[in-house]
């Protein structure tokens, strides 16, 4: 039978086989095209998997995620809205006496003496330049003063003070009376989130103020009504109320020093890198001589679990318009865009000093002169955290005498907490018998053939259950249960 005669087209795809395999190069590199495009988008992908998304077609949340998340924001909203109508009050009541005290002068500052360009030193209107700008240590200076040694408007202000510095100890009080009296200084609101909370009512006097905020840090510590709705592990209260504690009235002695931890949640910075957020406080320390004090000011950075708290998929653009709040609710999610991190950790970072202030009192006057220093970032040292935030067992960073912080040692290990050993017996990960994943690999590489044909494979002894008993204990157990 006759072939019918090639084509010129066949004829060239013969004679040049290169050519061929040019088309077919060219073919797969187009197919391929989307594959790579799909590639060049992953790390875009990657970063924003670990975004908390809502189901499909989700109706609303349920009342058990709103309830987790309100565990959280209900103690950290009422301590704050507390602690901002308490410096608010203390500093309406200096101002009744002396309004130049706590206000910003947007001139230039008068400075000690202009005539020596060295001497950076002037003439302020704060004791401390915390970030809330607290008055406790002014407050406490003057309580300290005796009152034989005060006239004029010095003296009024220490008189009216006096009676409320010294607070009971509402630790002892019962549960159901701390409730009733913080209801009966306190109003319910909202937060923006959707929280209720209680917040101080309007024009409460000073001493007032100063009983509910101690009150409700009280009330925290003992709190019930939170048990059964909050997550694992809860929120540590005892860890969250011990950071206000140590901005309490205390007085100071001649010749004797005090110490303050000035906190205010939702204060953030970056003491070791701009990728990374941590929570700020200020430790003052004022030494008494007569009726001068020394005050010292440096910050300190509590450590967080960035990884769960600043996580990477937050933008900029989340800090201005939160659209992920009810899927992080949905998820169980607590982050830096929700409030500060609740769970103690060991340790914290400790700037310089970076305020110091002389301040004399005289019979009817307060003078205060200060100088500051430009905080650096990376001028901080690693330290333990007092478990109770004692600000007398935290030191300033030294310069050339601390070794400063960096990055954790990527070879060294935390020891995990026993909170998550507990919540990972809950989560037991697959096990496969060693049978099993013989008969996996079936074939390959354990198995064989014998000389009368059949097929053998081996199985080496299975090792013990994660979580599980170990083999000898296991085997006692079952000999001690038989009859």
């Amino acid at each position: 039978m006759a072939l019918p005669p090639r084509t010129r087209s066949e004829d060239r795809w013969r004679c040049r086989p290169w050519e061929r395999h040019a088309a077919y190069a060219l073919a797969a590199l187009l197919l391929g095209f989307p594959l790579l495009a799909k590639g060049a988008h992953a790390d875009k992908s990657d970063k924003s998997s670990d975004r908390p998304k809502l189901p499909y077609n989700m109706m609303g949340l349920r009342r058990e995620d709103q309830d987790a998340y309100d565990t959280k924001a209900e103690p950290v909203a009422q301590a704050t809205a507390a602690l901002v109508a308490l410096n608010k009050s203390g500093w309406d009541l200096i101002h009744k006496y002396f309004p130049q005290l706590g206000t910003s002068d947007e001139q230039e500052k008068k400075r000690l003496h202009p005539e020596d360009p060295m001497d950076n030193r002037f003439f302020a209107n704060y004791v401390n330049e915390d970030a809330a700008f607290s008055p406790m240590p002014l407050l406490c200076i003057v309580w300290s003063l005796p009152e034989s040694q005060l006239s004029g408007r010095l003296k009024a202000l220490r008189d009216e003070i006096a009676p409320a510095m010294t607070l009971e100890d509402y630790s002892t009080w019962k549960l159901e009376d701390l409730r009733q009296a913080v209801d009966g200084m306190t109003n319910p609101t909202k937060t923006a989130q959707g929280t209720k909370y209680r917040t101080p009512k309007p024009k409460l006097p000073f001493a007032q103020m100063l009983r509910l905020y101690a009150m409700t840090l009280a009330l925290f510590r003992m709190e019930t009504k939170w048990a059964d709705k909050a997550d694992t592990p809860p929120p540590d209260m005892k860890d969250f109320t011990s950071r206000f504690r140590q901005q309490l009235p205390r007085q100071i002695p001649d010749g004797k020093s005090a110490a303050f931890f000035l906190y205010r949640p939702g204060v953030l910075d970056h003491p070791l890198s701009k990728a990374e957020f941590e929570e700020r406080g200020d430790v003052v320390t004022i030494q008494r001589r007569g009726s001068s004090f020394e005050v010292e000011q440096f910050p300190v950075y509590l450590s967080e679990d960035q990884k769960e708290w600043s996580p990477s998929w937050i933008l900029p653009v989340d800090e201005q318009v939160d659209t992920t709040l009810l899927a992080r609710k949905y998820e169980h999610d607590w982050t830096r865009l929700d409030g500060p991190f609740l769970w103690y950790r060991g340790d914290q970072f400790s700037g310089q000093v970076i305020y110091r202030a002389t301040v004399k009192v005289s019979a009817d006057t307060v003078t205060i002169e200060a100088e500051r220093t430009i905080e650096s970032r990376g001028a901080v040292k690693r330290q333990p955290r007092p478990r109770d935030y004692d600000p007398t067992l935290m030191t300033a960073f030294q310069p050339g005498v601390d070794t400063p912080a960096g990055p954790e040692d990527a070879l060294t290990m935390e020891s995990p907490r026993i909170e998550d050993v507990v919540g990972n017996l809950k989560r037991l990960g697959p096990y496969f018998s060693n049978s099993f994943r013989a008969w996996c690999a079936y074939g390959l590489s354990s198995s064989g053939r014998a000389p009368d044909g059949r097929t053998w494979v081996s199985v080496p002894p299975d090792n013990p259950r994660p979580g599980g008993p170990k083999v000898g204990q296991a085997a006692a157990s079952a000999e001690a249960a038989r009859p």
